[in-house]
């Protein structure tokens, strides 16, 4: 018995035919166009799932290097301003040397000490630097400056206010990046070595420790000098109200040589005794310290005296306190209780203005304001006495600058990291861009190819189905 498929049936399986042959085509066609070869995931789900991987893998990748990119500029502008600023120093420590020179007049020295306080005043300039509207040097705090003037013990100083946390970066799962240091570890490195006297007065450091930082001048004040006459018609002139002694200095006046001594300083040629300048003659010992003697009623006698110099000390210069010059731990504050200085007052030997710096612990800008202040010289030092205070200056703005180096160099190693981070970000995208290339995209000359065959068997099919489809009577007939 002969099976005959039925109209129905045929036409069924022509269309089966033409629409799976169609779809290839459809699906060559999109792929040449789109140049994708998952063009929805239902084309290729593993696929699908590598490609959203890599997709994934790229765009952390992406935020990272340009999380790099924004540290790379605060790091490279970073280090530029302090390279600016090491170069400021140098000229500074150029500009001291130069006043240290003997040869430099008071108003030469006021000259260079106001270079210096142009330079104190761009390099505060530095230290508040921003890139756009971050400050660089504050630490994890970039919206505020973290360097503020302000005044300590009456002394002009620079704080820092900024935090002392790093900016960080994240540059990986578990990687971070460091975007900058902070401002106090740069400009203001501490470095401490105990309290530092310059020696003027004689005072020094007492039993208990200090506290501090900077610099401080502490004011060592005469008082009276006794005995007020001293026979042979010497009194002191003006009742001693210029005398620097304190404590006990003996005054030797001998009329064969017709000369004055205090203690072992140089012997001071007399005035002839009806001569104005006989009314008041500076007598200085060994140590600076000095009495003014009114020589007009000299009878011309030998004298030998002991004169006694009373006084009182202060570190704000308001509030002095008498000193005995026996203790051994005098303690003096200021600032609230911010700076503490104990003192041994036994060596003091003369009145003056005495310097005091926190030694490792004075910063870049009160080095420079310090430098200032004594090529200024508002406290009248001799020539010796104002190269000793600028030979401590020397050091520390030696240890400033070494500092500032260090963080030079640190800010670019940070930077030349910064710099491979980002090639290795570059380098891992291409790679990555890669593999997804070769999960999602076509292979053109095959899809090509593919298409062609596709479009050349749907127009065979559609023949072979035009022919199928054909009927007639006859072929009910049969």
């Amino acid at each position: 018995m002969t099976i005959r498929p039925t109209q129905q049936a045929t036409f069924s399986q022509l269309q089966r035919g033409l629409s799976a042959n169609f779809a290839r085509l459809v699906r060559a066609q999109e792929q040449v166009a789109t140049g994708r070869r998952i063009v929805r995931p239902s084309d290729d789900p593993v696929g699908a799932s590598l490609s959203l991987s890599y997709k994934r893998q790229i765009a952390a990748s992406e935020r990272y290097k340009t999380a790099v990119q924004g540290a790379r500029v605060m790091l490279d502008t970073g280090s530029s301003l302090l390279q600016d600023a090491g170069g400021m120093l140098a000229e500074a420590r150029s500009t001291l040397l130069a006043a240290m020179n003997g040869t430099q007049s008071e108003d030469d020295r006021r000259l260079l000490g106001n270079s210096i306080r142009l330079i104190r005043d761009r390099m505060l300039e530095v230290a508040n630097a921003r890139t756009g509207n971050r400050y660089l040097f504050g630490g994890a705090n970039s919206s505020s400056a973290p360097f503020e003037q302000t005044t300590r013990a009456g002394v002009n100083s620079v704080e820092y206010v900024g935090s002392r946390q790093i900016q960080e970066v994240l540059v990986g799962l578990d990687s971070k990046l460091d975007v900058t240091l902070p401002g106090d570890e740069i400009f203001a490195a501490k470095a401490r070595s105990g309290a530092g006297f310059s020696g003027l007065t004689g005072v020094g450091a007492g039993a208990s420790a200090n506290q501090g930082s900077g610099y401080v001048y502490l004011r060592v004040r005469h008082d009276t000098t006794t005995p007020a006459g001293l026979g042979a018609g010497l009194n002191l002139a003006a009742g001693g109200a210029n005398d620097t002694i304190l404590g006990a200095h003996t005054l030797v006046v001998d009329p064969v040589a017709n000369t004055a001594r205090l203690g072992a300083g140089a012997a001071v040629e007399l005035p002839a005794v009806g001569s104005p300048s006989a009314q008041s003659v500076r007598i200085a010992n060994e140590n600076g310290a000095e009495v003014f003697i009114d020589f007009s009623g000299w009878t011309g006698a030998a004298v030998s005296a002991t004169l006694t110099g009373a006084g009182s000390i202060s570190l704000d210069g308001a509030n002095y306190t008498p000193i005995t010059l026996t203790e051994t731990d005098l303690q003096l504050t200021a600032d609230g209780g911010a700076t503490v200085l104990h003192l041994d007052t036994t060596g003091i030997h003369r009145a003056g203005v005495e310097l005091v710096t926190f030694a490792g612990a004075v910063n870049i800008f009160d080095t420079l304001q310090g430098i200032v202040d004594d090529l200024e010289n508002g406290d009248g030092l001799d020539p010796r006495e104002l190269r000793e205070r600028l030979d401590i200056w020397l050091g520390e703005l030696d240890r400033n600058h070494e500092n500032l180096q260090i963080a030079t160099g640190e800010l670019g190693s940070l930077s030349a990291r910064a710099s491979s981070l980002e090639s290795s970000f570059d380098d891992e995208q291409i790679a990555v861009r890669g593999l997804l290339s070769g999960v999602e995209d076509v292979d053109f000359a095959q899809v090509a190819l593919d298409m062609t065959r596709s479009e050349q068997t749907l127009q065979l099919a559609q023949a072979t189905s035009a022919r199928l489809l054909q009927t007639s009577l006859l072929n009910f007939l049969r």
